[in-house]
Parts: C-alpha cells; sequence; structure tokens
C-alpha cells in the first residue's frame, strides 16, 4: 500500500502522520502479522503518540481501511488508463481492469502481501482487503443482462475467487508471470460471467 495522496482537507503535517503511521502499518505487517499488532506497537514504529494516532484514526482497523482506500483509489486510476489505451472492439474483459495492477503491487511487495492476504493474515485483514477487491469488480462489471443472475453475487464470487488466487500466488516460492495469472484468472473467470450473463458482447471478438 502506497502512502494516502495529498488531500485539500489535510494539512501536511497531518499528512505526513498519516503516511508515517500507514507505513508503519505496513512493515509491521510484513515482520509480525495483523493479529500481533497493537495500536501502540504501530505508534512506536512511527515514532508518533498515541493521542496523536486516535486524532486521525479510531484503531488499527480505521488505519488499515485508509490504506486500503489508497490502493482502491490507485487501481482504478490504472483501469481507467489501461481502458482508455484499449483498442476499440478488442473484447477486454469486463471488470478486469484493475487485476494486472493489483497482481504487480502484489509481486513488488510480496512480504508485506503475505501478511495482508497470506497464511499469516488475520480474518479482519483478509475480510477488508477482499471487500476492496469487491467494489473494484462490482464498479467495472456491466448492467445485467434481462434474466441474469444478481450482479452483487457475481462480484462476491469473482472477488473471492481472485483473492484466493493471488493469496496461493504470493505464497509460491516461484510464482508465475504477473501477465499469466491474470489471464489464468479471466479464463477461470469467463464461465461465471457467461452464466450470470454478464459478458459484455464484444468479448472474445476479433478487433
Amino acid at each position: 500500500m502506497t502512502p494516502l495522496p495529498t488531500q485539500p482537507t489535510l494539512d501536511r503535517r497531518s499528512q505526513r502522520t498519516r503516511n508515517a503511521l500507514n507505513g508503519a502499518l505496513i512493515h509491521l505487517i510484513a515482520e509480525r502479522g495483523w493479529d500481533d499488532i497493537s495500536v501502540q506497537d504501530v505508534c512506536d514504529q512511527a515514532n508518533i503518540g498515541r493521542s496523536t494516532f486516535y486524532s486521525h484514526y479510531t484503531g488499527k482497523d480505521a488505519l488499515l481501511v485508509g490504506g486500503l482506500e489508497n490502493l482502491q483509489a490507485e487501481l482504478r486510476r490504472q483501469s481507467r488508463a489501461r481502458s482508455q489505451a484499449a483498442v476499440p472492439g478488442a473484447g477486454a474483459a469486463p471488470g478486469f481492469g484493475f487485476v494486472l495492477g493489483l497482481i504487480e503491487h502484489a509481486h513488488d511487495q510480496r512480504k508485506i502481501f503475505r501478511g495482508l492476504i497470506g497464511r499469516r493474515s488475520g480474518y479482519v485483514v483478509h475480510q477488508r482487503f477482499r471487500e476492496m477487491v469487491m467494489r473494484l469488480v462490482s464498479d467495472e462489471l456491466p448492467p445485467p443482462a434481462p434474466g441474469a443472475l444478481p450482479r452483487e453475487a457475481a462480484a462476491r464470487w469473482l472477488s473471492a475467487a481472485f483473492v484466493e488466487l493471488l493469496s496461493w500466488w504470493v505464497e509460491q516460492s516461484e510464482p508465475m508471470p504477473t501477465t499469466e495469472l491474470e489471464a489464468l484468472f479471466i479464463a477461470l473467470a469467463q464461465p461465471v460471467l457467461a452464466q450470470s450473463r454478464l459478458v459484455h458482447p464484444d468479448l472474445g471478438r476479433a478487433p
């Protein structure tokens, strides 16, 4: 998770504090795993007092959510850029514009992601990460055709499958290339999209 972007509502000092706390949490997750981290641990790592922490966040869960929201915003930006650069009619899979960016981010920070979604992750971290992925999938799925299965059900199924696949991948000593993992997930997801009647009409057509 990258530092939170500067926001107009936050002064520079507040932003530096949030960035320091977010960085401390990331470091500790990679080092210890979520369940063994306390607010005091985060404060000590960031060299920030508890009162300052609580002036920004209600607890470590809120700090985690803030970092994931930042990651989500960046993945949405990448997805939009990828969509704009796509060749019209090339048949890009709907709802998956963020996938490669997230896989590459996990590859670059595999130790951190093992703490987020690997065997050492706690329930809270895994659940928050899965919720972020579900929002990303849901935002990009096309409207359902008449008689389609519930769109939210498809988004939940696909996001859960992706998180499990990514969890398996980050634990491998020699993981497959990022583009191959993206292609594998898309291939596995196609039957769900088809049965849900959420496949874009151009999916799979030649340019």
